[in-house]
């Protein structure tokens, strides 16, 4: 059973007041706001003074009453402690969510950190501090944060979701549930209904449109970067520029690039894992862009890869405007690959999807299937001939 005494730790003019924690053969202490004269310590290093003395076993008496409500027996005085002072203190969200953030951004989850970093803001903002304690998320609160959101396509569903996620990794942290130490207490989101993100409209354009653009007379060096990148994203099934911009020279095996999707390779089984064969229309660009540390140059031209998609969206951009194209974004040329793929040549949604690199919706059954990656390279020859023909 854990024992509390009023303390000293010093033996100067002004000594500061703790309170002195013993619990199986181990020691901790809690400092008091109280100060104490070296006239009020006997020899034996004891307080004498009997206001301080009161004032502390009045703060005792809290601590054993909130001790109670725990199995505490085989705790030691520090778990004593820490319980102790998050209870008085509060537990801050703010600085646990800097902390598992900063862990995703040392795992290279690039979107992930800026989609939490973006969620947290927006939450500070609405309770007007940046020190977020977990007590302050309450099911009322987030509830309202929502409706004041729902004005917004996509962060509706998105900022409410990462919150959930850092509260439940936070009761993770901070809850033993074994020891019955529960620091967190409430489920706010048991209570919240968060609401699906809007379904957006089609975004692809026809094999006319992309061949104009391909065709395009570039005027700047960015306009012939961003031709020759929608190049290779319609000519790779669709694949992200964050892909390319990460990926290294080790992933190109004998003319195909054998690579992780970026995006959801810490998320699932396989590690997003794919092959894709280069067409010989593409094979120069290689060359073109070769880089030093990675396959391509883009990692040492541009800081991170949204700067890397943000400069290729600008001279595509720049080309549709001149040429008095729709305004279309890589990713745009991504969703019309997928289109081309199945509306045009004719493929399954199912084989669209294993070419995206999407999720399958057959998990247990394609864990015992060898994937057969040709049928992504057979798709990209198809969707080709078909814009090569217009």
């Amino acid at each position: 059973m854990a024992t509390f005494t009023p303390v000293t730790r010093t033996n100067k003019e002004f000594n500061a007041v703790y309170i002195r924690i013993s619990a199986r053969s181990t020691t901790d202490y809690i400092r008091t706001s109280y100060l104490i004269h070296k006239s009020n310590i006997n020899k034996r290093n004891e307080i004498t003074d009997n206001i301080i003395l009161a004032n502390c076993y009045s703060q005792i008496k809290e601590y054993i009453g909130k001790l109670a409500e725990y199995n505490s027996e085989s705790w030691t005085a520090k778990e004593i402690k820490n319980l102790l002072l998050s209870d008085k203190q509060g537990i801050s969200f703010s600085k646990f969510a800097d902390k598992y953030i900063g862990k995703m951004y040392n795992e290279h989850r690039d979107k992930s950190v800026a989609n939490y970093r973006t969620a947290i803001r927006s939450l500070s903002i609405f309770l007007g501090t940046n020190d977020i304690m977990f007590s302050d998320i309450t099911s009322s609160t987030i509830r309202k944060w929502v409706d004041a959101l729902s004005h917004t396509k996509r962060a509706k569903n998105m900022y409410p979701i990462c919150i959930q996620k850092l509260f439940e990794e936070g009761c993770l942290e901070y809850n033993d549930y074994d020891k019955n130490i529960i620091k967190i207490p409430h489920q706010p989101f048991r209570a919240v209904k968060i609401p699906k993100v809007d379904v957006p409209e089609p975004r692809a354009v026809g094999p006319d449109v992309i061949k104009k653009i391909l065709s395009a007379t570039p005027i700047y060096p960015r306009e012939q970067m961003a031709i020759d990148v929608c190049l290779m994203v319609i000519s790779l099934a669709g694949i992200n520029t964050v892909d390319l911009y990460k990926m290294l020279p080790d992933c190109l095996r004998d003319h195909k690039l054998c690579y992780n999707r970026a995006k959801t390779k810490n998320t699932r089984p396989d590690k997003a894992y794919i092959e894709i064969a280069i067409p010989e229309h593409i094979r120069y660009l290689i060359d073109v862009y070769k880089g030093k540390d990675h396959l391509f140059n883009f990692a040492e031209q541009y800081h991170t890869p949204d700067y890397f998609s943000t400069a290729v969206n600008k001279g595509l951009l720049s080309v549709c405007t001149r040429y008095n194209l729709p305004k279309v974004t890589t990713y745009v040329f991504r969703h019309s690959w997928a289109t081309i793929a199945q509306n045009v040549c004719g493929f399954s949604t199912e084989q669209v999807a294993f070419s995206l690199n999407h999720t399958s919706a057959h998990k247990v059954t394609m864990g015992y299937i060898k994937k057969d990656f040709s049928v992504i390279d057979r798709m990209n020859e198809a969707v080709w001939q078909v814009i090569s023909d217009y």
